[in-house]
């Protein structure tokens, strides 16, 4: 199992942002990427547990956008198994969200399922700073392994960050860095588990297929250019 922040994958070495957002690529097309977003409407998203979209997420600017706490959070109509999701993402001045992913709706909340990339305002001064003391900066793997502060970019900035889900094997990077390179069944993963606030979870990273999840942790954030490839 591989860890090195800086590393970069092949499989993740790609265009930092794409020419125009909400676009894809020649090489995406021919990859078989798809939009996700169409950069007008939220079709294709709906509220955990809700067959709406609750109005304090909109679509602003070209980016599905957090106005408010109290949205909830925000989950693809379609679930997925294998894939690797592309998106841009920016956080407020001392905000926090995610990104989570193969997100069950048989339980109260799309954590307990769900698996995070995080989403931070990484060079806060004031909030969320058990978060920052632990390492759990924007494009960690949350709570399982830290990153450093200083590949993220500042508040209110595009980040480029990348989730690549095959079987058991979770690699994530933001802006071209490797953060997370693992595979969940071995010793070494248990036992970063086991040091985690999910090392009790029953339910933690053990669907196989779920819905993408973008996370309301009560601070504004938005999303764009979000571009999915499911790889059979």
């Amino acid at each position: 199992m591989k860890t090195t922040l800086l590393t970069l994958l092949p499989a993740l070495a790609l265009p930092l942002f794409a020419a125009e957002p909400n676009t894809l690529s020649d090489q995406e097309k021919k990859d078989g990427f798809v939009l996700l977003f169409d950069g007008k409407t939220l079709d294709g998203w709906r509220n955990y547990k809700k067959e709406q979209v609750n109005p304090k997420w909109t679509v602003a600017d070209g980016a599905i956008t957090l106005l408010s706490k109290g949205a909830g959070d925000l989950i693809t109509t379609k679930q997925f198994a294998d894939f690797e999701l592309r998106v841009e993402f920016k956080i407020a001045a001392d905000g926090n969200s995610g990104i989570m992913w193969h997100v069950s709706e048989k339980f109260g909340a799309p954590y307990q399922s769900g698996p995070e990339y995080q989403i931070l305002d990484s060079f806060a001064k004031t909030g969320f700073q058990a978060e920052v003391a632990k390492g759990n900066m924007a494009g960690a793997f949350y709570d399982i392994i830290p990153v450093k502060a200083e590949i993220s970019k500042p508040a209110g900035e595009w980040n480029e960050g990348v989730i690549r889900i095959v079987g058991s094997k979770i690699t994530l990077s933001i802006n071209g860095k490797v953060t997370a390179d693992v595979d969940s069944t071995t010793d070494e993963f248990k036992a970063m588990l086991a040091k985690s606030k999910f090392a009790k979870w029953d339910h933690f990273n053990k669907e196989t297929t779920g819905h993408i999840c973008f996370q309301d942790h009560g601070n504004p954030v938005s999303f764009r250019s979000i571009r999915i490839k499911e790889i059979k």
